[in-house]
């Protein structure tokens, strides 16, 4: 007891002492949420502090009013709060934060966790850069419309290398080198891979139809190119049937294409995995099990993806009608598909509506947005970006009201970075990057 105390004052003090609490509910990006609370003191509001090493990064006052805290009688229930963090902390590397009450040194928890790490660097959903703007095919399911393309667009190097600096801010494997057309037609396509730094190459990859002639030099490079995955599409093991849906296509070019690829991936430690699209049609239903064996057994699968087609405008009536699969047929399919033992990601068409719903074709290089000031303008996040062959970048889901190129950002992480903050979150959370 200090001197010149009584029983009085210690009551008194007693009765002052803080009781806190709090919780770090959610991290997205560079906004942390949670509540935090003076429990003794339910009008008192307590400041928190988002720290990385004892270093203070952000504060704010916790004072957003919350019904859930109010239901649970925390306080008055306007304890929660919302801390963003500036920008710098993106260059922070291994940056972990504690949010902590400030004054004192008892962090939040967050999952049993008194740290975090914060990926302030991977804040877009996906980047899907098309370097070219063309395909060898004209599949009568494609969801482009090639009828408008009259010459083929290639990527230069200078635009190539500036979407590179958006690379480091996607997840691994969310980096698309083409998505809608097929990279091969891109003469450099290997040059290409050679440019993408060591430390970037997992974050990437890229979508081909082996449709043209290619030689064991480009698998070569492929096999040592360190991206994260490649995607294969097959859709039939039939030569007639192959040549039915892969218009233009021969189906001894692509086995023998596909046969040496596999050859040359199974001698080459580190190869990308090999993962196989599949359309599913009433023409080659039966044969998709096999399809999923095969290319399991013979063609280093390490994953089978069974897609639904896209319903949209140019696509015929006649091929819907002799093609698409109905809703009961799904379920037949999936239980034929996991009679293999290997496991299917299934793409299922939307529940409602998809038979009636016709869409427009998915020509993104068409849309001729604005190029005013995005701040007047309201996006979804999290955000994700379509690169044309020029350039040009557009906004998943506001394809038709924005664009930019990216070669006149001196620094497009920072651009969009701040674009991000002017978004809102979506309905439901994406389960996987639209095509």
């Amino acid at each position: 007891m200090k001197l010149g105390s009584s029983p009085d004052r210690l009551l008194r003090l007693a009765h002052l002492r803080p009781q806190l609490a709090g919780h770090l509910d959610r991290v997205e990006y560079d906004t942390l949420t949670g509540w935090a609370a003076d429990l003794a003191h339910p009008g008192r509001r307590v400041v928190v502090e988002c720290c990385h090493n004892d270093r203070v990064l952000a504060a704010t006052v916790a004072n957003e009013p919350r019904e859930d805290l109010k239901a649970a009688a925390i306080g008055d229930g306007a304890c929660g709060f919302t801390c963003v963090l500036p920008d710098s902390c993106a260059e922070i590397p291994n940056l972990r934060v504690k949010v902590r009450i400030q004054g004192t040194l008892t962090s939040l928890p967050h999952h049993d966790a008194s740290d975090v790490p914060i990926a302030m660097t991977e804040f877009l959903w996906f980047v899907s850069a098309d370097i070219t703007n063309n395909c060898n095919l004209r599949c009568p399911f494609c969801l482009v419309d090639y009828n408008a393309v009259t010459r083929t667009q290639l990527m230069s190097e200078e635009t190539y290398r500036n979407l590179l600096r958006l690379v480091p801010c996607v997840p691994d494997g969310s980096f698309y080198l083409s998505c809608l057309h097929e990279p091969t037609l891109h003469p450099r396509l290997n040059a290409f891979l050679e440019l993408i730094p060591d430390n970037a190459r997992r974050k990437i990859f890229f979508t081909t139809n082996l449709a043209r002639p290619l030689k064991a030099a480009d698998f070569d490079a492929w096999a040592q190119s360190g991206l994260h995955h490649i995607n294969v599409s097959l859709d039939t093991l039939e030569a007639n049937r192959f040549a039915e849906l892969r218009k233009f296509g021969r189906f001894d070019v692509f086995k023998k294409n596909l046969d040496l690829l596999t050859e040359v991936f199974r001698r080459t430690t580190g190869a990308p995995r090999l993962r196989y699209i599949t359309m599913a049609f009433k023409s080659n239903f039966d044969e998709l099990p096999e399809i999923v064996r095969y290319s399991r057994e013979h063609w280093l699968a390490s994953e089978n993806e069974i897609r639904y087609t896209f319903n949209v405008a140019h696509i015929t009536d006649d091929f819907r009608r002799r093609e698409y699969l109905h809703k009961d047929e799904w379920g037949l399919l999936t239980e034929r598909l996991h009679q293999t033992g290997y496991p299917v990601l299934i793409t299922y068409p939307p529940e409602d509506g998809y038979e009636e719903t016709i869409e427009p074709a998915q020509n993104y290089y068409e849309f001729q947005g604005p190029t005013g000031d995005p701040s007047r303008l309201q996006f979804l996040k999290p955000l994700g970006l379509r690169a044309r062959p020029d350039g040009t970048l557009l906004v998943v889901g506001a394809e038709d009201a924005f664009r930019i190129n990216i070669n006149a950002l001196d620094n497009p992480a920072r651009f969009f970075r701040s674009l991000l903050k002017q978004c809102q979150p979506r309905d439901a959370a994406p389960t996987s990057p639209p095509l």
